[in-house]
């Protein structure tokens, strides 16, 4: 059995995590318990736990992985150091498993497919022995900081999770404190915060982008993960700087992103249009409604009904790409936007919100029958 156990498992990692766990859980308790809180401790969490999670989204996930952006080899290096905070493995690794997940997403060959159970998604795939998978990720090896992190990964991770922390505390003459607020813990829930985007987000939340996927929103997560909670709509448009889409979107991640671009610090952002995000959300919502009539008879006059609405939302959806291809000829060729351009602009989401809005009320009141 114990054979078994070795060969199944990556036991430095598996024993690893477990360690740090415990630590959080149950010794870090009791440590507050006999030495109270000073400011300074969840100052230190708050800062690390920002630095590192900022790290893995905007740099491991919508950079490195997905290429959303771009940016100077300066900024590449904090992205990379910030993100080695994460202790989430090297980028190579990482960007590489993340990419096959998306590429292969709920196969067997997903590296953390929600299929084998939410275990599986949220941490068992990192502590299961498997074909260490590094493919797909030549762009991400020409690059110097992540040549140097490939090169240098575990000692900068030992002293950025763990050394500086605990000299931190020293200043305040609480090296333990330090250690456990700036380090251990912050990791932890660094960790756990990323591995729900694996686990949670393909099993409870919103499908509204794409329908035949476990991926799902939730504004929950996007409110401990700087964003990622919006995991639907990042599987459908996942070359999207942004993950929460609308102006009231927790997405900090994406705010960053934009700020950071007004002073040309990164620039090229890619952004879907929005007639594609809308005719994303008239399929989803046909494709539900469809799934709901192998359930139930819907009449032909509701059915009629239907491919109406979704004809005409289509037709102004084309409408609506044709004059964003015609108005971006005329601005490559120093026209400005006019008011007709607006106004027009203005008419298609008004008709398209009326249309989404019809079968949204449609699907309603099928699941009300169902």
């Amino acid at each position: 059995m114990f054979n078994k156990f070795i060969n199944k498992y990556n036991c430095t990692t598996l024993f690893s995590i477990l360690a740090l766990n415990i630590i959080t859980f149950f010794y870090f308790p009791f440590y507050i318990y006999k030495n109270g809180i000073v400011w300074q401790e969840p100052l230190l969490l708050l800062i690390g736990w920002v630095v590192a999670g900022m790290g893995i989204t905007v740099g491991y996930h919508r950079y490195f992985s997905h290429k959303t952006f771009k940016t100077s080899s300066f900024i590449e290096w904090i992205l990379m150091i910030c993100g080695t905070m994460g202790l989430q493995n090297k980028i190579i690794n990482w960007c590489s498993d993340h990419r096959i997940h998306h590429k292969k997403l709920d196969t067997a060959d997903d590296p953390y497919s929600i299929k084998e159970g939410f275990f599986h998604a949220h941490i068992g795939w990192i502590v299961k022995k498997g074909k260490e998978r590094i493919i797909g990720v030549s762009d991400l090896k020409k690059k110097r900081a992540v040549k140097f992190q490939t090169k240098y990964y575990w000692s900068m991770a030992m002293i950025l999770c763990f050394v500086i922390p605990f000299f931190i505390g020293l200043t305040f003459n609480r090296p333990i404190g330090g250690l456990l607020w700036g380090g251990i813990v912050r990791v932890v829930f660094v960790h756990h915060f990323t591995f729900f985007i694996n686990s949670f987000c393909h099993f409870i939340g919103k499908r509204n982008y794409q329908f035949n996927t476990t991926a799902r929103d939730s504004w929950i997560m996007a409110f401990f993960t700087f964003g990622e909670g919006y995991h639907n709509f990042h599987h459908k448009f996942q070359w999207d700087y942004r993950n929460g889409i609308n102006w009231y979107s927790f997405d900090p991640s994406k705010w960053i992103i934009k700020f950071l671009s007004y002073f040309k610090l990164t620039y090229s952002l890619r952004k879907v249009d929005k007639p594609i995000i809308i005719r994303a959300q008239i399929e989803t919502v046909n494709n539900k409604i469809s799934e709901l009539a192998q359930k139930i008879k819907i009449d032909k006059i509701l059915n009629k009904n239907i491919k109406d609405i979704t004809s005409s939302a289509l037709k102004n959806i084309d409408s609506w790409e044709l004059l964003e291809s015609k108005c971006k000829k005329l601005k490559q060729k120093g026209h400005k936007n006019n008011i007709f351009y607006k106004k027009r602009i203005k008419y298609f989401e008004l008709k398209l919100e009326n249309s989404l809005s019809s079968l949204m009320l449609i699907l309603m009141n099928l699941k009300n029958i169902s």
